[in-house]
């Protein structure tokens, strides 16, 4: 049976040469959310790979996210000069249902096409992307009943240069939240203030190169209409394995990514009528991250 489900899989990877889903299912449970996140965190900590954090999306004990990282992954993304640590991180969403629960991944090689097909590492980048996605399914492979790639398909050609509209962003067109005297100081203001909950926010991961003068924040936010209810409204529950949302300090500036480009990124099904709701959330996202990236004295 193993062996079929590693064929599929084989089979799958070479369909996805040319283009790329966002996401891939590898099957369905009949235990709880709660039960396959210690089966899920288990399997990955046994294959050497780092578990960062954890939440449910919203609030909602059916929705689990779990972020995780490796070496290979973080070696690599911190190696692009452009911003690449904002794939430093993949995420499994785990979805909760009446009587199953679904597991889903967030596709490295959609990621690596996204944000490093134009880097001057991209070589680099999809050899690191191809080991690490073997390494993820091997670990995850007592979970796999299934492997099912899921989402719109884009050519990796046009992922490097992807953008919902003509005159919207692009994976280079980040949104820049704040300028420090210093990177430390960088650092310290953001996470004081996830820790404080400025504008209903949380600390969901944090990721740190201080060599390098990198770090990663994973954030949540919580409330009746907050940017994360919006998203999984408009985008769909089964969307969950892009989340949490991201800041980046590289050197002594904060950056997002612009949710212009974010939200369709993860969900290109999006038609154009979508437009406004897109629009509305990134600016709830932009003006809340950058209260976050504010030092208050």
């Amino acid at each position: 049976m193993k062996r079929g489900l590693t064929t599929a899989i084989c089979l799958g990877l070479f369909f996805s040469m040319w283009a790329a889903k966002p996401y891939y299912r590898i099957g369905q449970s009949n235990k709880t959310v709660g039960v396959l996140t210690v089966e899920v965190v288990k399997l990955l900590m046994d294959s050497d790979f780092e578990v960062l954090g954890m939440y449910h999306p919203h609030g909602n004990k059916n929705l689990q996210v779990i972020v995780f990282t490796r070496d290979e992954l973080t070696s690599m993304a911190t190696s692009v000069a452009d911003k690449g640590a904002f794939g430093a991180t993949l995420k499994i969403g785990l979805i909760g249902m009446e009587n199953s629960t679904d597991i889903s991944l967030l596709n490295p090689n959609y990621i690596n096409h996204a944000f490093y097909g134009g880097s001057t590492n991209a070589h680099e980048a999809q050899k690191m992307t191809a080991l690490t996605d073997s390494l993820i399914k091997k670990a995850l492979l007592p979970l796999v009943s299934e492997m099912e790639y899921y989402g719109k398909d884009i050519p990796n050609e046009e992922l490097g240069k992807y953008q919902f509209l003509p005159t919207m962003p692009r994976y280079r067109d980040v949104v820049e939240l704040n300028e420090f005297d210093e990177y430390l100081e960088a650092v310290a203001t953001i996470k004081k203030n996830l820790l404080q909950g400025v504008d209903s926010s949380r600390l969901v991961y944090e990721l740190n190169f201080h060599d390098k003068e990198i770090a990663l924040f994973g954030l949540a936010f919580k409330g009746d209409n907050c940017p994360e209810k919006q998203m999984l409204t408009l985008m769909g529950v089964e969307c969950i394995p892009s989340l949490p949302l991201e800041i980046l300090v590289q050197g002594n500036k904060a950056y997002m990514l612009n949710g212009k480009y974010r939200i369709p990124l993860f969900n290109s099904s999006l038609g154009i009528t979508k437009i406004f709701k897109i629009m509305g959330i990134s600016s709830d996202i932009s003006t809340r991250m950058e209260n976050i990236a504010t030092l208050y004295e």
